[in-house]
């Protein structure tokens, strides 16, 4: 049975998603981790997950992941069911 999860996006990424603020997913592990719920987000989406994610796998420096309000930068982490994923890239400046 599919997991749903709902993902925040930031302003940045939002021309990914068709200008929204949030989209819902269905992630079909009956386990689903954070990367799985990466993976679902970019096939519903192509090309959002290489602006969080980089070749190996790892969550880029410069992105925050919040899953239920806790930061979650690993990847395999299990995801609780009904979870709420927010996506939040650095800001810099001087």
């Amino acid at each position: 049975m599919p997991t749903n999860v709902i993902v925040a996006i930031p302003t940045p990424l939002r021309s990914y998603v068709g200008g929204r603020a949030e989209v819902a997913l269905a992630v079909a592990q009956a386990a689903p981790t954070l990367g799985d719920a990466l993976e679902a987000l970019d096939a519903a989406y192509p090309g959002i997950r290489f602006r969080m994610v980089d070749e190996a796998g790892r969550v880029r420096p410069h992105i925050q992941i919040f899953v239920n309000s806790m930061i979650e930068r690993n990847p395999g982490a299990l995801l609780p069911a009904g979870a709420r994923i927010m996506l939040v890239g650095a800001l810099s400046g001087g």
